[in-house]
């Protein structure tokens, strides 16, 4: 099964559309917007829906917007936009990250209102030919839809396109916005084929998922089981016995996958890649003499943008240990090796042993001093951490002794999810790893939460043991095991940081769950210290370049 690869094309309307039918890409000038209404411009604009996710997953400003600001992640030492983290003044209308977002989503929801009215008034194509391609681009234009309205509240809800110079904008009620969005999901129900001829397309699978989560975000869970349970009862799905398989950057057409963004080594093709590999990892080079930025497995160009929080390092602890939860060890990076030769080596290192050593364990000086004495160059303090909250205090903590700020500004450990080492060179920055948007394990997870949330939790507790059972190593599979008593909304997004952390989920998670400012406030240490995040937060500001551009006034949301 081919991956939808992109054939750009320019018309009046100055949308840019990318097509999928082949390898190759071929630039089209001067085409007209009747081209549109053509079969092969009805396909072009289809796919060319797709292309704006780009603009939003597995990019800064995707991530800044859905990442910062919860218990997960905080900011590391390099990059800006902390205030989008702290909830300081720097969130506010004019923050470019807001904008990004809001107007990438406008153009794809009008190239998606193009596809929409185009297929519908085309004579030359019979419903059974143009309907999944209508189904296709409201699938699409629902998850632009479902993002902004979570995002903003209230939004300008058009479902016809655009062709000339709009001066008037009205925010339409939230409620509304969720019944087109409703109203797109059933009609790509009906009408999208099972599966794709191109991997990334949207499928009917997809579809329910998405669906379904609409319906508990929008307060109506129990219409979300049945959805969710086709999904997993109907498709000939099952998950993988290895939970980090779906994210093998070798086999990205995974079977648990039932929707990703779709990215590729020819920088033709991916003009812009996959940047979440520069934003997750650390300043390692700086930590040891003997280390070098370089391509390969553990190492990567660090941007240090995201680090996790101790909350989620130690999430995945199970009775107090990572041996009986994979998902930690085998899915996260804690030690980094020596990779030069030289002078640069301390005294009897070589290359391959130990230069930077993260731990969650308790360690005692004694155990420190041993380490030390087994790891030349490891030293308590430079490059010998622990982040067990015992540590603080301590020498090799890292944490400050406040335990709010910290010493892993800069150096933590990274999930290998997101590393890339396809790319031609170190600093080539356009990643081609795909970013997965739904998975079935996700589905497994969804219907726990509305089961849960419909007072169900005993129907819950097969569906959450299915996906900690297969995450346990050998023989630890009983201690993975849940009750009743345990499925809670937090457990739920505990698992939920277990599987998707770092995904581009956990903001509207939280929001989702109302638990966005406890949790912040909680686990992350910008919330620990500091009172800024107020319940205004739940919302972002409306971009100032939205308000400044129409002629009637548009109302800001409360606190901007």
């Amino acid at each position: 099964m081919k991956k939808i690869k992109y054939l750009i094309l320019f018309f009046s309307l100055t949308v840019a559309f990318i097509s999928c039918d082949t390898l190759d890409e071929e630039i089209v000038s001067g085409v007209t917007s009747e081209y549109l209404n053509t079969i092969d411009g009805l396909d072009a604009g289809v796919n060319a829906s797709y292309s704006f996710l780009r603009t939003y997953y597995a990019q800064e400003e995707g991530n800044k917007f859905s990442v910062f600001g919860t218990d997960e992640y905080t900011h590391g030492g390099h990059g800006g936009d902390w205030d989008i983290d702290r909830y300081g003044a720097g969130l506010n209308a004019e923050n470019g990250i807001m904008w990004h977002v809001w107007t990438n989503f406008y153009q794809a929801i009008n190239t998606c209102n193009a596809v929409v009215d185009r297929a519908t008034a085309s004579e030359e194509l019979t419903d059974d030919e143009k309907n999944p391609k209508i189904a296709e681009a409201r699938f699409l234009r629902a998850h632009y839809y479902f993002i902004l309205v979570q995002s903003y509240g209230d939004v300008p809800l058009t479902l016809e396109e655009t062709q000339g110079v709009e001066l008037e904008a009205v925010r339409t009620p939230a409620a509304q916005v969720y019944d087109a969005i409703i109203a797109d999901l059933e009609f790509a129900v009906t009408h999208l084929p099972v599966t794709q001829s191109n991997f990334g397309r949207a499928t009917q699978a997809a579809a329910k998922h998405m669906l379904g989560l609409v319906h508990i975000t929008n307060g109506n869970s129990g219409t979300a089981v049945p959805l969710l349970k086709s999904v997993i009862d109907d498709y000939g799905l099952a998950l993988d016995a290895d939970p980090l398989a779906r994210y093998d950057h070798d086999n990205e057409q995974h079977p648990e996958i039932l929707w990703s963004v779709q990215y590729d080594e020819d920088p033709i093709l991916t003009p812009l890649g996959n940047r979440s590999h520069l934003h997750f990892r650390p300043w390692y080079e700086v930590y040891a003499s003997g280390l070098v930025r370089a391509l390969g497995h553990g190492y990567g160009r660090p941007w240090i943008r995201y680090r996790p929080t101790g909350w989620l390092l130690n999430n995945f602890r199970v009775n107090g240990s990572y041996d009986v939860d994979s998902r930690f060890n085998e899915g996260f990076q804690k030690v980094w090796y020596y990779n030069t030769t030289g002078d640069a080596l301390p005294a009897g290192a070589a290359v391959g042993d130990t230069a930077i050593y993260l731990t969650g364990e308790n360690l005692t000086q004694a155990q420190v001093d041993a380490i030390e004495a087994r790891l030349p160059g490891v030293k308590s303090g430079s490059n010998l951490y622990s982040w067990h909250p015992d540590a603080k205090g301590k020498e090799w903590s890292w944490y400050t002794t406040d335990g709010t700020d910290n010493n892993s500004i800069n150096i933590f450990p990274t999930p290998y999810k997101q590393e890339d080492n396809k790319r031609p060179s170190v600093n080539y920055a356009e990643g081609s790893r795909d970013l997965i948007v739904y998975c079935l394990s996700e589905t497994y997870l969804l219907l726990a939460e509305a089961l849960i949330n419909e007072t169900k939790a005993s129907e819950a507790v097969p569906y959450i043991n299915a996906v900690r059972e297969r995450a346990a190593y050998p023989g630890k599979e009983s201690e993975m095991m849940i009750t009743a008593a345990d499925a809670t909304i937090d457990f739920i997004l505990d698992e939920r940081s277990r599987e998707f952390s770092g995904e581009q989920k956990r903001w509207f998670d939280l929001k989702r769950t109302g638990k966005l400012i406890e949790r912040y406030t909680m686990y992350n240490p910008e919330g620990q210290s500091n009172n800024y995040v107020q319940s205004y937060h739940l919302l972002r500001p409306i971009p100032a370049n939205q308000l400044t551009r129409v002629t009637n006034e548009m109302r800001q949301n409360d606190g901007y």
